[in-house]
């Protein structure tokens, strides 16, 4: 009697584990986000270049046949250019293409450091276009406290953005279910300010296919803005990206190879 009690808990005990293996399945996995709802999520940079309408980049804003992008800055500290130096070159380990900086002389990037609370870049070679004494990029938030953390976050990103890749959230491959109203009534307020059209640019509207060379979309890319729970229908969220991704290092390596 022992012995049948035993086995009949025992395959018991299997069916509960089997149970609970396929459900733990079905349950879809998403990326906890690091800002909780209630939390300001972290500041977010705009893309100027012309619209179209993951890692993702415009076919025709990469630039071609260059190996050297070169680099001046229009203002900052020491302390704030030596930075962007450090942190710009990590692409070059995976691109090959890499960042000359120099004080004078001819330039296809002009960095500012103008502390607005704005950081931007012009994507790819939309720089051509700006005029040669102006920023073709800006970082509106750093200075002497600013953690590496978040130097390394921003830099990566603004120079992702100058390699013309654009952000991850708005891959054809992604498939995002925004709080729409909630996004513009959020983004209104300062320190964005950004109207409705702004938002639909940098946020929901995704690239067409057609302008655009992606991979899967990626949730860890750098490129990806981090995205509170409270800004979509299902709940769905990232956390804050402070580093390059394998999809990030394996598609730039292809766009440059």
């Amino acid at each position: 009697m022992y012995r049948a009690w035993l086995s009949k808990s025992f395959s018991l005990l299997i069916i509960f584990i089997l149970g609970l293996t396929s459900l733990m399945r079905a349950v879809p996995v998403r990326t906890v986000a690091a800002n909780q709802e209630d939390e300001e999520p972290a500041q977010t940079c705009t893309e100027i270049g012309p619209s179209s309408l993951g890692a993702s980049a415009l076919s025709d804003r990469v630039w071609k046949g260059k190996e050297v992008l070169r680099v001046r800055f229009l203002s900052g500290s020491d302390y704030l250019q030596s930075k962007v130096r450090d942190y710009a070159q990590i692409w070059t380990k995976y691109a090959h293409i890499r960042f000359e900086f120099n004080d004078d002389g001819p330039s296809d990037l002009r960095v500012s450091f103008v502390h607005n609370g704005r950081s931007w870049s012009y994507i790819g070679n939309s720089a051509e276009n700006v005029d040669k004494k102006k920023a073709t990029m800006n970082f509106g938030w750093f200075d002497e406290k600013t953690t590496e953390v978040e130097f390394r976050r921003a830099i990566l990103h603004e120079f992702g953005h100058a390699l013309g890749l654009v952000h991850e959230h708005q891959s054809p491959k992604a498939a995002i279910s925004w709080k729409k109203q909630y996004l513009y009534q959020y983004y209104a307020k300062a320190p964005f300010e950004w109207n409705q059209n702004v938002v639909r640019d940098n946020i929901i509207d995704k690239y067409a296919t057609t302008r655009t060379q992606y991979s899967s979309y990626d949730p860890y890319s750098i490129m990806h803005y981090p995205i509170p729970a409270a800004f979509t229908t299902n709940g769905y969220s990232v956390g804050l990206n402070t580093d390059l991704s394998a999809k990030d290092k394996e598609f730039v390596s292809k766009l440059y190879p």
